[in-house]
């Protein structure tokens, strides 16, 4: 009677071998994945939130104008847009007042009249602070990204470097002191307002775009770039 033919069974190194090229292979794939929707959504987003303002702005102005002077009234079509142009003709007519000394008397008048309104005059402190802060940050040519030691000692996140402390913080705090918003992973719209000293900051050759490649894919997208300035 002949001996019963062995069976060749797959050894342990194939199957872990195999199993480590599927996991490779899911890995570039979702990497690739992610890698796409960042890439894309600063494209698509701003397209769609530029449609958005200047429909809701046509929606708003349009009505306004009078009828002798609306396009919509005597041609076939609407035209797109018209609101969201007259609204960009009148906020330069409006700057270009403002810096005189007429329009500055007119403005500081509306500033006193909206002061003496309970609630309003916060909301209004509030939003004229915000605009300037976003409107001198804007004029930087370079946004400065950097390594923060937190929230503990020999953990380091990533934050940026938004501007010196100033105002009340600014009269408890020795020199040097800056403003360093941490943003969280993958959401970087909500996150911390940290206060350091610019000497404890670790500056990283990264761009703001790059950064917030890396939060958002919660460091599956990044490169290796060096550091180039630290403090122990």
């Amino acid at each position: 009677m002949s001996a019963p033919e062995k069976i060749n069974e797959p050894s342990i190194a194939a199957v872990a071998g195999k199993e480590k090229r599927h996991t490779g292979l899911w890995r570039k794939i979702r990497n690739n994945f992610i890698y796409g929707v960042i890439v894309t959504v600063p494209i698509i987003a701003p397209v769609w939130l530029v449609l958005f303002v200047v429909r809701k702005t046509d929606e708003v102005i349009k009505p306004l104008i009078p009828a002798q002077w609306n396009p919509d009234t005597y041609l076939p079509f609407s035209i797109p847009g018209l609101g969201f142009v007259l609204s960009i003709i009148g906020l330069f007519v409006l700057g270009t007042l403002a810096k005189n000394i007429f329009g500055r008397s007119l403005i500081n008048l509306g500033e006193n009249i909206l002061a003496r309104v309970p609630i309003v005059s916060n909301l209004y402190t509030a939003g004229k602070q915000l605009v300037s802060t976003v409107a001198e940050q804007s004029t930087r040519e370079n946004q400065e990204v950097c390594l923060i030691e937190y929230p503990r000692k020999n953990v380091w996140a990533v934050g940026f470097i938004t501007s010196q402390v100033r105002g009340a913080t600014a009269t408890k705090l020795p020199e040097g002191y800056v403003n360093v918003f941490v943003p969280t992973s993958p959401n970087p719209t909500s996150g911390f307002l940290l206060m350091a000293q610019r000497s404890e900051l670790r500056a990283v050759d990264l761009t703001p775009e790059d950064a917030a490649k890396l939060i958002i894919s919660a460091g599956m997208v990044s490169e290796e770039l060096p550091v180039i300035s630290s403090e122990d």
